[in-house]
């Protein structure tokens, strides 16, 4: 290496071609760590939204059994059932809401 490729620091001097190449590898690095970060972003989503409505069918579902058993042990078809599967989905939404909520302050 001659002197005249030395910059005053004695840093080697940088031509254009050599620039371009370095500018492209950032720009990669970046374009891996921004993809890295979507797929994250697009997981943490997914998980989100099972949550939610895991919420609203296990309301349902417990209010529906509640209900379809209150009704066998009575002899009173189908009365119990629709009145525990209506309370089962205002309690699923109900959760899903104070849910939602919560996830919105988290953020």
């Amino acid at each position: 290496m001659a002197k005249k490729d030395l910059n005053p620091e004695g840093k080697k001097k940088l031509d254009a071609s050599d620039l371009i190449s370095k500018i492209d590898e950032l720009k990669e690095k970046e374009r891996l760590v921004k993809t890295s970060e979507n797929i994250e972003k697009r997981g943490n989503s997914i998980g989100l939204a099972f949550r939610l409505s895991t919420e609203l069918v296990s309301g349902i579902v417990v209010g529906s059994v509640m209900g379809w058993s209150l009704d066998k042990w009575l002899g009173s078809q189908p009365w119990f059932f629709l009145i525990f599967f209506i309370l089962g989905i205002a309690a699923g939404i109900i959760n899903v809401i104070k849910t939602a909520k919560n996830m919105n302050n988290e953020s």
